[in-house]
């Protein structure tokens, strides 16, 4: 009998990602499940992204300018596979995660799957923040949609174009940094059949805390709309709290670490934040 091998389209955001985009693209090639299709959705990249992705044999290239959340959303329109998986430019997948994904869909019908993440390397005191944090998020395993921090990446098509449906129109050109978050809590309303891939995947973070800085701040300037938006309001808010299930478990040490990397990212996000409020009011 002949095993089923379904499609599965590797959908991927860029905005000036050549740094990393190169070592995420070798470990798609690499994948031990051979039925991928890639797609990048570049923001009209200023540095050398899209040369990076057509030398890495990428022919599924697309533009759009605007949010994050309208670029997963043109990535998932564009995908030609039964399953979709949304990697970020900066995440190097371990050689058998797709296989993973497909098998647990498979057998046993699971209609989205979260990646369990760790970091790429650890070589000063942010990334071992990161690391720590992704230690207490692994560990708690919370895949509450609201109060949970880990998020499927791997979704049956049909749950996300369902789920794509109920976003209203008039935020997706705006919303950036939640914009994951705003698709898992649609995804959920469609299905509550969730899996976990263990040990999937590898997260290049950001070595500069001027960088981290910046990011952060763009997160909040990008989250304001999203919060304008009643039914997403206290999804918005309950994000913003510190990680649920800290401190169980022993995880003393990954917990305080976990506080101080939100606090860092709490000051930028909030300013970020602030100064869209302030823009938005004075239009």
């Amino acid at each position: 009998m002949t095993q089923r091998l379904p499609n599965v389209t590797v959908t991927i955001p860029t905005f000036n990602s050549a740094e990393t985009l190169a070592i995420c693209l070798h470990a798609l090639r690499v994948q031990s499940y051979r039925n991928i299709d890639i797609s990048i959705v570049d923001s009209y990249s200023e540095d050398e992204t899209v040369s990076v992705a057509k030398e890495q044999g990428i022919k599924n290239i697309y533009y759009y300018r605007g949010g994050l959340l309208g670029s997963r959303l043109q990535g998932i329109m564009h995908a030609k596979g039964e399953y979709v998986l949304l990697l970020d430019s900066d995440q190097i997948l371990t050689k058998h995660s797709i296989a993973a994904c497909v098998r647990q869909c498979e057998r046993q019908g699971t209609d989205m799957i979260a990646l369990e993440e760790d970091v790429y390397e650890c070589t000063n005191w942010l990334q071992w923040l990161f690391k720590m944090d992704r230690k207490v998020i692994n560990t708690v395993n919370n895949l509450d949609p609201e109060t949970g921090a880990i998020l499927p990446r791997f979704f049956r098509k049909s749950i996300l174009y369902e789920a794509m449906g109920a976003i209203p129109r008039d935020i997706i050109n705006s919303v950036g940094g939640p914009d994951h978050a705003i698709l898992y809590y649609e995804s959920r309303k469609v299905s509550n059949n969730v899996g976990v891939v263990k040990n999937a995947v590898r997260h290049m973070e950001i070595k500069s805390l001027v960088q981290f800085i910046k990011k952060c701040y763009r997160w909040g300037s990008t989250s304001y709309t999203a919060k304008t938006i009643s039914k997403y309001a206290n999804l918005m808010k309950r994000k913003e709290r510190f990680r649920s299930g800290i401190f169980t478990r022993g995880l003393m040490i990954a917990s305080l670490a976990s506080l101080l990397l939100l606090v860092l990212k709490g000051v930028p996000y909030k300013i970020g934040y602030t100064v869209a409020r302030i823009k938005v009011s004075y239009k």
